[in-house]
């Protein structure tokens, strides 16, 4: 087993895994899932779920949940991909709410995914699994390789995310990629796909960057269908969003060792 799966916390930590919530139930199995996936490796004895908003568990009630007999240290864990309000104000507020008059408890902040080497390796599965699901042959320079994030108010995290994908494009020898941050542009994802698409593209990748299915995932894939009706001489593959794959489980348990060893 690797090594960083194999390692396993003292009896005295919890996790708590915090999601973001969606009114989709489908993104809610999908989180569902990855933390069934997560207690399986039993990295932690105590590894209980909440909810920044739309379901529940909510986070007062998951870190209740982690406060049992010998807890001392709580790691937060957020199945979140890139840095924002959520993970520096949302959450840690939340947490300092619950345990402001709680100093014998100590609480370890994993960073978010991020786009570091086993994420971008789970985009390239994801790309693949989508590829081999066509019936058509076409090479990757007649490929055009769009990503679309979300996108933060953190201008470097953005800036990460694009040269991540652009180094993806040119390692898969895409005939051009471009990074698209739906949540920050001032049009609508529709016309600005009307922009970038070119003649010479037999193929169009649409990639959901998100980890879960939401509104978002769900409006590119439509997207997709609606383009291909519109454009059939091409054809847009639409990936599957990151979900439970085994390297978001390995860089999960990853990002809560180096919170213990950072503090």
């Amino acid at each position: 087993m690797d090594s960083i799966i194999d390692y396993r916390l003292p009896d005295s930590y919890a996790i708590c895994l915090l999601g973001h919530g969606s009114r989709e139930q489908e993104g809610i199995q999908e989180f569902l899932i990855l933390l069934k996936k997560l207690r399986k490796t039993k990295f932690c004895s105590i590894t209980e779920y909440g909810f920044l908003g739309y379901s529940r568990p909510t986070i007062p009630e998951a870190l209740s949940a982690c406060q049992q007999d010998g807890i001392k240290n709580i790691i937060i864990m957020p199945s979140i991909l890139l840095p924002g309000e959520h993970t520096k104000k949302d959450i840690p507020n939340a947490i300092g709410k619950v345990f402001q008059n709680r100093p014998d408890i100590n609480i370890f902040y994993a960073e978010p995914l991020g786009t570091q080497a086993e994420i971008m390796k789970v985009c390239k599965d994801r790309i693949w699994e989508a590829e081999n699901s066509s019936q058509k042959t076409i090479s990757h320079s007649e490929t055009l390789f769009i990503t679309v994030a979300h996108g933060s108010h953190d201008i470097n995290s953005n800036s990460q995310v694009e040269k991540n994908f652009h180094l993806l494009g040119q390692k898969l020898s895409f005939g051009k990629t471009i990074v698209h941050f739906a949540g920050l542009s001032q049009k609508p994802l529709e016309e600005k796909l009307e922009e970038f698409l070119e003649p010479q593209f037999r193929r169009i990748i649409l990639f959901p960057f998100f980890l879960f299915t939401g509104t978002w995932v769900k409006r590119v894939h439509t997207l997709a269908n609606i383009f291909q009706v519109k454009h059939p001489d091409t054809e847009f593959i639409r990936p599957t969003c990151l979900k439970d794959h085994e390297l978001i489980v390995k860089t999960l348990i990853q990002q809560a060792r180096t919170s213990i060893s950072n503090k």
